[in-house]
């Protein structure tokens, strides 16, 4: 039997916390407790948290390593070269226990690896920070926001290129960012890097037990406060929305997710509907005649777009959308739009033709049922 320690910012419940604890839990949840399997957290403490994630490790323990005054150490992490989502933590951390095998979740673990000893050291990575501070830059229309993303990308290249290395593996969960930063780090043996797949609640995400909505409706589903997922509903109802209500009239946009801040919550109107948090969020993708996914940066494999695939949801999305998800075809399976025309375009497509958008939905499903699931990820990263 081994000892494997999970080490990870937040205790990964509820799954819509973030994608990362989305994405941990159900990885969990595939335990069989072959292997004994301990789990260290060290942001702020949820002993709701704790008790959901004991039933699928043996141990949860908890550490703050939170450091005080966020303004300051922003500015701090600026001054040491550092990328703020790892300086904000302290790294005197402190295991008495002995493990075979140590997991640091998430890039903001990497600099952890030096304080445990362990005969196998792995990142799940995710994502690649770099090219996701990139993208954000390149899409920022504000100078200062735009410098501080290029430093934090930066920044991550200069602490990745000496600590990889300290790695056995390091796991993305999107070929595209696996790839770039295979390319970026030639130093380092291309073995290293590996990529997995995402997996669906199948049975959740499931359309069966729900009634077949009529109306027009158009569906986006994300966590608001996440950056790329406003942008995309900004960009979506300022430059796509309102000349879909000229071409489609009786079509209504919902807009579904916790965190919504003020801009958001001020698109309401008659045919937008804002929903923040939601108990049930099948319930609504359910509701869709087509899912929209308009995200212009983010990086790795979205959550967002396997469920609606997975709901036998028609899909129109944008290319950073779909990045990871090979089987996805434009024109087969799903309509991938580059810029305002064809988002309108494609939409107007699919709200007229009943038989696309059930091809579209049921291919979606297929590969989901042939492809994507949470076991194989866990024995993966677990082994």
């Amino acid at each position: 039997m081994k000892k494997i320690l999970i080490i990870t910012p937040y205790c990964p419940f509820p799954p819509h916390k973030s994608g990362g604890t989305h994405a941990l839990l159900n990885i969990l949840k595939q335990n069989d407790f072959r292997n004994e399997i301990d789990l260290l957290y060290y942001d702020k403490k949820d002993k709701i948290a704790e008790v959901e994630v004991k039933k699928y490790v043996s141990n949860v323990y908890y550490t703050d390593l939170r450091k005080e005054n966020k303004l300051l150490n922003r500015v701090f992490s600026i001054i040491n070269l550092k990328p703020y989502g790892t300086f904000q933590y302290k790294k005197d951390i402190e295991i008495n226990k002995k493990y075979d095998k140590i997991i640091f979740d998430q890039a903001l673990s990497m600099e952890l690896v030096d304080q445990i000893d362990a005969k196998e050291k792995v990142l799940f990575s995710y994502d690649s920070m770099i090219m996701y501070f990139r993208k954000k830059s390149q899409q920022n229309k504000r100078l200062y926001a735009k410098a501080y993303n290029t430093l934090q990308s930066n920044f991550y290249i200069r602490i990745q290129k000496n600590m990889i290395n300290k790695f056995e593996d390091v796991f993305y969960v999107s070929e595209i960012d696996k790839t770039y930063e295979q390319k970026l780090f030639k130093h380092v043996n291309k073995d290293k890097f590996k990529n997995i797949n995402l997996g669906v609640d199948k049975d959740k995400f499931s359309v069966n037990s729900y009634s077949q909505n009529k109306e027009k409706n158009i569906v986006f589903t994300g966590i608001m406060s996440y950056q790329p997922n406003k942008d995309a509903m900004v960009y979506f109802v300022k430059n796509i929305f309102r000349k879909l209500r000229e071409l489609h009239p009786g079509v209504k946009l919902y807009i579904v997710g916790k965190e919504p801040d003020k801009e958001i919550w001020n698109m309401k109107s008659e045919d937008i509907i804002v929903t923040g948090f939601v108990d049930d969020i099948v319930e609504y993708i359910a509701k869709a005649t087509i899912y929209i996914s308009p995200l212009r940066f983010g990086t790795g494999m979205k959550n967002k777009v396997l469920e609606a695939m997975s709901t036998s949801k028609c899909i129109v999305a944008s290319p950073t959308s779909v990045e990871g998800i090979n089987e996805l075809k434009h024109g087969r399976n799903i309509y991938i739009a580059n810029n305002d025309k064809e988002w309108i375009e494609y939409i107007g497509i699919l709200l007229e033709d009943d038989i696309k958008r059930a091809s579209f939905g049921n291919e979606c499903r297929t590969i989901i049922e042939e492809k994507y699931n949470w076991k194989s990820g866990f024995e993966e990263i677990f082994s």
